[in-house]
């Protein structure tokens, strides 16, 4: 016996508005990571606030790129890649280094990860990843990473993206809210 559910019809499907689908997902707060590898002796990375853990068992985490990004066609090629978390300290350097045609590292003082993978020194936390696998999903890749190594250093406020901004937590009165 099928359950109920299922025999209600589904509308016929509209088309979505892409902006208005950008404002609704705007709406979901999300962390920002800044993800790095280096090719051929060079430094490469992007601003991500796709980041998201997949599975502890293996340890997998994921993000996702847009499938057009040069950046990311060029950072694949290493097989592997770190994930920087970024904190509040970090907003003035994640807007900037999300920027196309910036160079991505000015300013960020860097050092080796476990793996050598160029790391931010002052980052919420470290996870250096070997990649696992790629899904191609409408414009975006889904890029799946196995977490090899990780580093968490002392606690700080973490960067938030909501609407369209970078911003902060802020708690007032037990209330949690986002600053932009």
């Amino acid at each position: 016996m099928r359950p109920a559910y299922a025999t209600v019809p589904r509308p016929a499907r509209r088309a979505v508005d892409e902006d208005r689908l950008r404002a609704a997902l705007g709406r979901f707060p999300t962390g920002v990571a800044f993800v790095t590898t280096e090719v051929d002796g060079s430094p490469l990375g992007l601003i991500v606030s796709t980041f998201t853990a997949v599975s502890l068992q293996p340890p997998l985490v994921s993000f996702c790129p847009a499938r057009d990004s040069f950046t990311w066609r060029r950072m694949r090629t290493a097989r592997r890649f770190a994930v920087n978390v970024l904190g509040t300290h970090h907003t003035a350097f994640a807007r900037h280094a999300a920027a196309r045609g910036v160079d991505r590292f000015a300013g960020a003082e860097l050092e080796s990860g476990v793996s050598s993978l160029p790391v931010l020194a002052d980052a919420l936390a470290v996870l250096e990843c070997g990649l696992e696998a790629e899904h191609l999903a409408g414009d975006h890749t889904i890029v799946v990473g196995r977490v090899d190594a990780l580093h968490v250093p002392a606690r700080r406020p973490p960067l938030v993206y909501w609407a369209g901004a970078f911003g902060d937590f802020l708690k007032r009165n037990g209330q949690v809210t986002v600053a932009t």
